[in-house]
């Protein structure tokens, strides 16, 4: 009584399961073996790619933001050798092997980082709306309420809405996260050391 039948896949939770339905499919065919081809050969034909590429692209902001000094010095560091923010890469590459080592320690977390992946991404879009509020609705004295306030108020509850019902850990993480860049914005400023974009064009305000 309660055993599961020979060959049987273990049941997972709807959330979790619906990130790795792929693979699932797969075992369920044929077997933990058909389930380990695909993996392997998913993260060879895409993830190693995409992995580079964010790899690049976080090192490359972290050196632009310590050159600006938003963030410490050490990460604006350039290798004479290579041209490359040389503390900046090692830094992303520890944070995602660490990363990566504990979430595959976890029965979740597959899903639970693609939550916090998402989580992110999801919080920086309700703020890049708040900010195009404020920039031309507060600041700009715009008119065109229609691109500047309506448009940005419907996409930020689209995304409060999908946040809600997000992931909780996911929900926590990219609070705290929102609230310690919060935190430190304010240490810059208070520091004279708030961020600008001197060579951006002053658009005219609207009539």
């Amino acid at each position: 009584m309660g055993r599961r039948p020979a060959g049987a896949q273990p049941r997972r939770p709807a959330a979790a399961a619906s990130d790795t339905a792929f693979y699932d499919a797969a075992a369920v065919a044929g077997g933990e073996t058909l389930s380990r081809i695909a993996s392997t050969a998913t993260a060879i034909s895409w993830g190693l790619a995409n992995t580079l590429v964010a790899q690049v692209a976080v090192s490359r902001l972290l050196y632009a933001m310590a050159r600006d000094r938003q963030l410490p010095s050490f990460l604006a560091r350039v290798s004479v050798r290579n041209s490359v923010p040389t503390n900046a890469i090692l830094l992303v590459a520890g944070l995602s092997v660490g990363l990566g080592v504990w979430m595959s320690t976890r029965e979740d977390g597959v899903s639970l980082l693609g939550s916090l992946i998402n989580m992110g991404a999801l919080v920086a879009f309700v703020v890049l709306h708040v900010s195009v509020i404020t920039h031309y609705v507060v600041r700009m004295r715009s008119t065109d309420y229609l691109s500047h306030l309506v448009a940005p108020l419907v996409g930020m509850a689209i995304l409060i809405f999908v946040v809600i019902n997000a992931n909780v850990m996911a929900q926590t993480v990219g609070l705290v996260w929102l609230a310690l860049g919060a935190v430190v914005l304010a240490a810059l400023y208070a520091m004279g050391r708030g961020p600008s974009l001197p060579d951006l064009p002053v658009p005219e305000r609207s009539v």
